[in-house]
């Protein structure tokens, strides 16, 4: 009986088993590297995107600082003109127009109102770990932990606000203040009589005391608190933008 032999496979050899491991690690290694490039080039479009946002809101921010700290400045000056004048003894000898126009102006509202579209996306989207700088990153952080305290001075400012008011509207002639000086005369049809009224600035003398003590506050709060973090704020945001600019070199686009 003839029997059959099948021909003998030959076994690849241990360089063979080598190179297709070396091959099949190179592929996946490849493929690792390029998704990380891929992703490391996404990231850095994401953080240049949010940088940008960031700059423009700083800017809007630069400018309604400005303004609030104008406003802030003008209710220091004029509490500080009532307190003295009331040191003096001389508050009610001033001219009833001077001081009506004086008790008023002296309790501006100071609203500060922060472009948030930068924070909110980079707080709620975790994407903090985008920006690379440290630098960038600690000086982001400092001008979010001072917007907490300039909100805790501004709420306790604008309480003292609302004090002021609600007293000074009960001690003094403000609506023909206002109308004397700040609405249109000029309005065809609108009766001008009332404009021409003279009246007294202060109606009630037994609330006084109570104003100038609550203008004593709003200046203590405004001149000591308020105003430096105002100030502050307005540095840290100035500062933020130029080390942005550096950064990322924002001036070249």
């Amino acid at each position: 009986m003839e029997v059959h032999h099948h021909p003998h496979v030959g076994k690849k050899s241990f360089k063979e088993y080598l190179l297709e491991g070396l091959m099949i690690f190179l592929a996946v290694s490849m493929g690792f590297i390029a998704e990380n490039i891929r992703e490391s080039i996404s990231d850095r479009e994401k953080e240049k995107q949010y940088i940008r946002l960031l700059s423009d809101d700083l800017k809007k921010d630069t400018a309604a600082l400005n303004y609030s700290i104008n406003r802030l400045q003008t209710d220091i000056i004029k509490n500080d003109s009532l307190v003295v004048l009331f040191a003096k003894n001389q508050l009610q000898q001033q001219n009833d127009e001077y001081l009506s126009l004086l008790t008023l102006m002296s309790g501006l509202s100071v609203d500060i109102v922060f472009n948030d579209r930068a924070a909110s996306q980079l707080k709620g989207s975790g994407s903090m770990r985008l920006i690379r700088h440290t630098n960038v990153t600690d000086s982001i952080l400092q001008y979010w932990s001072n917007q907490i305290r300039l909100k805790e001075i501004h709420d306790r400012f604008e309480n003292t606000r609302f004090e002021h008011r609600k007293t000074g509207y009960k001690t003094f002639n403000w609506y023909l203040t206002y109308y004397e000086n700040y609405y249109d005369k000029k309005m065809s049809g609108r009766d001008t009589s009332i404009y021409h009224m003279r009246v007294k600035a202060i109606y009630n003398n037994n609330n006084v005391i109570e104003f100038i003590n609550i203008c004593a506050n709003l200046y203590n709060t405004a001149s000591a608190q308020y105003m430096p973090l105002l100030r502050k704020q307005l540095l840290l945001a100035t500062e933020l933008i130029a080390l942005l600019q550096k950064e990322y070199h924002l001036e070249n686009e």
